[in-house]
């Protein structure tokens, strides 16, 4: 029983999505399993890539989450073994039943046999151990797309740490594609409101009410009530209206303010906002009001493009690698020399955006465990290169043998007609392989 009990500490991981009492969760944890509960989306899936694999339990009889959100979460965290807990009547509606048949390995009905749940996953361990060792690396890299070596990357991880202590607004900046959200959401589960949600909203989307239309609950939420305790992640906010910039100003000031609806909008969140425009650009332009710009610029970072990454790139690229072969069931395990050599020289004007898109393209089309330079969708400049010395050594050979015809193969006469020395010629002649064969006399 002890050897079994160091078993489940060592590999029993669990996650649970949703759900109020669970009295199982204590006697899982009395016997070894790490339990995790997560009542945000966002949440757990960033601790589902921190985790690796591990087995999850998606609690239904609650409600508490859209079927649609949970499918995709399940479906992007294969490295997960998933149990579904639903009510007697929800087996009734095909939309339940497709979720468990497509995606876990059992179910169970409230309320739980709890014997019965134990025993299964129980039983997850030796496939857990399986997983480990068929991705080894799998949650092994920290704060997902903060890893790195180059001094840009450290600095920002300290900024990250030292800004996630201070709840205050926070500013931050950086090219398309850059990473932005990441940067918040590393910043949200660093501080003190990560038990809370992490709500993010595009500005360009945001309407007349600061609300979302929810067809779970047929109502619409506001933002600032879903982020309560929480951060609300505001991103672009240069594409934010004139009006709701002033409200959001207010709410700054005083911890509330009045929608166009007339109705009280007051929660306890921490503003985290970006731009892809640089600060100053921002505030001369006109595409933000300066009050909001001032309350909203406590605290800044920038988050670096991928070009000033250096040789973390690759790093970055592995660690997509792993992610994504693990999700669309893929060979793929490494990249050849010459990927390498190509990630590396890319500009990547797309950032991180780009480089995700590049790395599912190629972990698609591979179909081995190697993933050569011809999987990705990108100019190779050192076969530009390679073709440009091509053109040119094909148009000096075709110049010499037509220097040679109009001289009827005199090297000397060729020589002069090209104004160089007969030794250069003969040079020349060596590097493209057309020396005359010497003539043979015989003597009669």
């Amino acid at each position: 029983m002890k050897t079994e009990i160091k078993r489940a500490s060592a590999l029993g991981t669990l996650i649970v999505l949703g759900g109020s009492q669970i009295p199982w969760i204590a006697t899982l944890e009395k016997a070894g399993w790490i339990c995790h509960r997560c009542y945000d989306l966002r949440t757990a899936e960033s601790l589902l890539l921190e985790v690796g694999p591990c087995v999850g339990v998606v609690d239904l009889t609650q409600d508490d989450f859209s079927l649609n959100g949970i499918a995709g979460l399940v479906n992007r965290n294969k490295q997960a073994r998933w149990l579904a807990l639903v009510r007697e009547n929800q087996l009734n509606t095909e939309t339940i039943c497709q979720f468990i048949v497509s995606f876990c390995i059992d179910y169970f009905t409230s309320p739980v046999p709890e014997s019965q749940l134990l025993k299964t996953i129980g039983h997850q361990l030796g496939m857990l151990q399986l997983e480990r060792k068929v991705w080894p690396d799998l949650g092994n890299f920290g704060q997902h797309g903060l890893q790195g070596n180059a001094a840009a990357m450290k600095k920002l991880r300290h900024q990250v740490t030292r800004m996630a202590a201070a709840d205050m607004p926070i500013f931050v900046q950086g090219e398309i594609g850059t990473g932005k959200e990441l940067v918040a959401q590393a910043i949200y589960q660093a501080s003190t409101r990560a038990k809370a949600a992490f709500v993010t909203v595009s500005c360009d989307a945001v309407n007349d009410t600061w609300t979302m239309a929810d067809d779970n609950v047929g109502s619409e939420l506001c933002y600032f009530e879903q982020a309560d305790k929480g951060v609300l992640y505001l991103d672009e906010i240069s594409q934010l209206s004139d009006e709701r910039q002033q409200e959001l100003s207010r709410f700054l000031q005083d911890g509330c303010f009045t929608n166009a609806d007339d109705s009280l909008v007051k929660s306890d969140v921490r503003l985290i906002v970006s731009t892809r425009y640089p600060l100053e650009e921002l505030l001369v332009s006109g595409k933000i009001r300066e009050e909001l710009y001032y309350r909203l610029n406590v605290l800044g970072l920038t988050v670096p493009p991928l070009r000033e990454r250096g040789e973390d790139i690759l790093l970055l690229a592995e660690y997509l690698l792993l992610k994504f072969s693990r999700q669309y069931n893929s060979m793929a395990k490494s990249f050849s020399e010459d990927a390498c050599k190509l990630l590396l020289h890319y500009p990547w004007p797309g950032n991180v955006r780009e480089l995700i898109g590049q790395i599912k393209r190629a972990i698609l089309l591979a179909e081995t465990r190697v993933i050569d330079a011809e999987h990705f969708d990108l100019p190779r400049l050192c076969d530009d290169k390679q073709s440009l010395k091509k053109i040119r050594e094909e148009s000096e050979r075709s110049a010499l043998l037509t220097v040679l015809e109009n001289n009827k193969g005199q090297i000397s006469a060729a020589a002069r007609e090209l104004g160089v020395s007969r030794a250069t010629m003969y040079r020349l002649l060596n590097k493209h392989d057309l020396v005359p064969p010497p003539r043979h006399f015989r003597q009669g």
